[in-house]
């Protein structure tokens, strides 16, 4: 039975799922949230005298509430209050009087900016255009609040907390084994996820894959450009000869899927997509740097040049 029970506690790791898909509280007042911040500071005032009272407290306060005014609704975390709770209860007696009156200053200057709020004139039409401009500039564009995947991650973060501390890892009675078992389990089962969902976010069709995107090097088969290269050669045009059997060298990688096709890439974001890891970035990165110093450095290119070109392509496998 306590088998049970603890493998049933462990499924339950799954329960902020279902509870952050739950209907949000009704929003609240201005005056309803000044009554509630009075009502923390009072008990604040409480658990001066009683510390042990911090633990009843902590599950009263909620994530967050919703308050509605004049100029809209806004939403406001209670994430840091339940923080310096955690952090009254561990701490010692002095240390403790400390973070209760830093808690208790803190809900009195929420009170003091929500009466300030309370009591301000509704924004004229004009000032609300103003306003409205100003956040439709280029630099606001990309400015929000958090969004729901951040919200529940931080709820389910914070749930998980709160199980681990309620139930160590090693039991008082032992059943240290298992204890660790279905703690690896579920942690596992959440990595499993999480490579799964990656995999299924950044997953590519196969018909992009195949696709051949005009201008990019694999447009042209690695033989053509090798082709040229030598045609070029032979007219001693050996700068441009060498400026081909590179590309020739890029098309060949790309026609072995080192890479997604694209027409507007550099030398060296080649090199650094191939990554460092692959046996071919070694013969990339002498190909890449011979072509660089010719080609865009403007230096002279003699036979020995192309030469040492044309080893390094069949190194890569061009023959």
């Amino acid at each position: 039975m306590k088998t049970g029970r603890i493998i049933l506690r462990a499924c339950l790791c799954f329960l902020p799922l279902l509870l952050s898909l739950g209907a949000y509280a009704s929003p609240l007042s201005t005056a309803e949230y000044r009554r509630q911040l009075q009502q923390f500071s009072a008990r604040i005032e409480q658990i001066k005298a009683h510390p042990g009272q911090a633990r009843e407290l902590e599950p009263e306060i909620p994530d967050g509430v919703s308050v509605k005014g004049s100029s809209g609704e806004f939403s406001l975390s209670y994430d840091w209050l339940k923080n310096e709770l955690k952090k009254f209860e561990l701490a010692d007696a002095r240390t403790q009087a400390t973070i209760a009156s830093q808690i208790h200053d803190r809900l009195q200057t929420l009170d003091t900016q929500a009466q300030a709020y309370e009591q301000a004139q509704p924004d004229s039409q004009e000032s609300r255009k103003k306003i409205q401009q100003i956040l439709a500039r280029h630099e606001f564009r990309r400015a929000h609040g958090p969004g729901f995947l951040e919200i529940w991650w931080q709820k389910l973060m914070r749930w998980l907390s709160n199980f681990f501390e309620r139930h160590p890892i090693y039991g008082r009675r032992g059943n240290e084994l298992l204890h660790i078992g279905v703690y690896l389990a579920v942690a596992i089962a959440f990595v499993m996820f999480a490579i799964w969902l990656a995999r299924r976010l950044d997953r590519r069709k196969d018909p992009l894959d195949r696709e051949i995107v005009p201008f990019a090097p694999s447009a042209k088969g690695w033989r053509t450009w090798l082709s040229e290269a030598h045609a070029r050669a032979q007219q001693s045009g050996w700068r441009d000869a060498i400026h081909l059997a590179y590309w020739a060298g890029i098309s060949f990688l790309e026609e072995q899927g080192a890479w997604r096709p694209d027409r507007a890439r550099t030398p060296r974001e080649y090199l650094r997509m191939l990554g460092t890891r692959k046996p071919q970035y070694p013969v990339l990165s002498t190909l890449t740097r011979k072509f660089e110093v010719i080609w865009y450095g403007h230096r002279d290119a003699s036979a020995a040049d192309f030469q040492e070109t044309l080893g390094q392509l069949e190194k890569l496998g061009c023959r």
